[in-house]
């Protein structure tokens, strides 16, 4: 892109004259979609991209063309996550199969995807958590509570045996202390729907 004067550029979008004006806007959104690519661009080099991710949202919608052209491209794990992650933030769900392989199998960003996909109540998020949950390492606090908590807000329920492994005493204590949380909520909510079930039968 060539060099832009800016103080011409505000200077035409304050016009009075719509020629002048219509022309300013449209090579100011010109501009905006470049940032917006270099912006990317720098993501997917950058040694830093957890940073960069956490503030490329504030770049608003016009991130997501090059952050779909980036996920179908990357092969890079963290790159593909964190960009599947915006992308979900803004309503793109091309990238939902990313995170719910991260569910499955990341070790890194599990929890990241997972709060994602239960923030756009994605429902398919359930089956690989709830697996997640099965084989992860009962020492590993961060990772279950983290996927408790998602499991919370998508409104799932957890299976007996499950909700057994992290109630068992070789659980550690703050897994154990929530799941048994999660176990009462859940069995507050079934009691409340059988409650309005009722009452609407009335």
């Amino acid at each position: 892109m060539s060099k832009i004067d800016l103080n011409l550029l505000m200077n035409n979008l304050e016009s009075s004259q719509v020629e002048k004006q219509v022309l300013a806007v449209e090579k100011a959104g010109e501009i905006v979609n470049y940032i917006a690519v270099q912006t990317i661009e720098a993501f997917r080099k950058s040694q830093h991209r957890f940073l960069m991710a956490e503030r490329l949202y504030h770049l608003g919608s016009v991130v997501v063309p090059p952050l779909e052209k980036l996920l179908k491209e990357s092969d890079n794990s963290e790159t593909s996550i964190l960009a599947a992650v915006i992308l979900l933030r803004f309503g793109s769900k091309v990238g939902v199969s990313c995170l719910l392989e991260a569910v499955a199998k990341d070790e890194e960003y599990p929890c990241l995807a997972a709060t994602s996909l239960a923030a756009a109540g994605i429902k398919e998020a359930i089956e690989p958590m709830i697996n997640r949950l099965k084989s992860c390492d009962l020492k590993n606090v961060d990772l279950a509570i983290g996927i408790l908590s998602a499991l919370e807000d998508l409104g799932s329920e957890i299976p007996s045996d499950l909700r057994d492994r992290l109630t068992a005493e070789d659980a550690h204590w703050q897994i154990r202390t929530y799941a048994k949380r999660f176990v009462v909520y859940q069995e507050n909510r079934v009691e409340n729907g059988q409650i309005k079930k009722a009452i609407a039968s009335l």
